[in-house]
């Protein structure tokens, strides 16, 4: 089937089956496999659109020149859309989703790793599998790896791209990294280090697990200290850059101390960002009543930041104990969550505050928690 006769085909599908109401809708390529997900607020608009973009650097085109399939599902609201459409992006991760992200701008997060022997590095992906610890995105992907360098400079964390466990097993992967001091690490005799020797190691800012230096222990501490610092509870990277900078200063060590400066600037920097986003977590807690299709009343249970359930709003004496009953739930008593935002919840978190500050309206439909 050439294209032009695709295009009416998925053409009369729409004009036939979907309805002006929110929803989300996937664009299916060939072999099934979803290459684009979108929302809207009015589907059948949005969809028809498609029909009338034309050229070649048309986003809408471009898309609708690949689909040989449309699915669309309808929400309760455009926030529900906007949640539904997130979420689906981040199970299909479809092609154009990801390429166009990529072209509007360039994302960065800085990731804590997991595994025997942490570490630091810059990632462009909220979900990366290694991160036990995330912050982000930044836009100025230059500045936050400038400051990912200097917070590994100042603890002595591995900034290197070694993976710390071979994929999908869990286990240690001793011949990349390892301590000299622990038999957990330690590689088999047949084993051999990445490489004879550790730039970083050499010059004073790295332990060095690539090479077997360093301690367990002493490491480990300040794989916590950073994650502590990325959790937004701790300053300790900022506070050992300015006592070394002063040693430098009072032993005359002029050159040193301007190297620390710059350093601590870095850090500092990514300290004051790290502050600014936990100190705005919870204030993303509370109950969302929003008007949806056919003025229907829906509520979103948002606790820092992420939408923990989404019901109709109670109408009867039992929808009212059941809606209690699923409150209490939802806020009482700790984040099960163990983390101000989960990790693989980060994009939903931004998703929220950039709807309600840029619609004060909603923010105003907003309800305070009572336990």
């Amino acid at each position: 089937m050439c294209i032009r006769d695709r295009r009416k085909q998925l053409r009369a599908l729409v004009r036939a089956g979907v309805e002006n109401r929110p929803g989300v809708y996937r664009m299916l390529g060939p072999t099934g496999t979803v290459i684009y997900v979108g929302q809207s607020r009015a589907l059948r608009t949005r969809l028809l659109s498609y029909f009338r973009a034309t050229g070649r650097r048309n986003k809408a085109a471009r898309i609708l020149r690949h689909a040989f399939q449309i699915e669309w599902e309808y929400t309760h609201t455009e926030f529900g859309a906007l949640l539904r459409e997130l979420r689906l992006i981040k199970q299909y991760r479809p092609h154009f989703n990801t390429m166009m992200v990529m072209d509007e701008w360039p994302r960065a997060y800085v990731a804590l790793t997991g595994g025997p022997v942490p570490g630091l590095r810059v990632v462009a992906r909220s979900d990366d599998p290694a991160a036990v610890a995330l912050f982000g995105p930044f836009r100025r992907v230059a500045r936050v790896r400038d400051a990912v360098r200097a917070l590994a400079e100042a603890t002595g964390l591995r900034d290197c791209t070694l993976e710390d466990t071979v994929r999908g097993t869990g286990r240690a992967r001793g011949s990349a990294l390892w301590f000299a001091d622990d038999p957990a690490t330690r590689p088999r005799a047949t084993a051999r280090a990445r490489a004879p020797g550790c730039l970083r190691h050499d010059l004073g800012t790295c332990a060095g697990p690539c090479i077997g230096a360093g301690h367990p222990l002493g490491y480990r501490e300040a794989a916590a200290h950073v994650r502590t610092f990325l959790e937004g509870h701790g300053d300790v990277p900022v506070r050992l850059l300015e006592d070394a900078m002063q040693r430098a200063a009072g032993e005359l060590a002029f050159e040193r101390a301007g190297v620390l400066r710059d350093r601590l600037a870095h850090v500092r920097w990514l300290h004051e960002r790290v502050q600014h986003f936990h100190a705005n977590v919870d204030r993303l807690t509370f109950r969302y009543h929003a008007i949806g299709h056919a003025d229907a009343e829906w509520v979103y249970l948002i606790r820092r930041g992420t939408v923990r359930a989404e019901v109709r709003a109670p109408r009867t004496p039992e929808e009212q104990e059941t809606f209690a009953a699923l409150v209490q739930r939802v806020y009482a008593g700790a984040d099960p969550a163990g983390a101000d935002v989960p990790t693989h919840d980060l994009d939903e978190f931004y998703l929220v505050a950039s709807w309600f500050r840029r619609r004060p309206e909603e923010k105003r439909r907003a309800r305070p928690v009572h336990l």
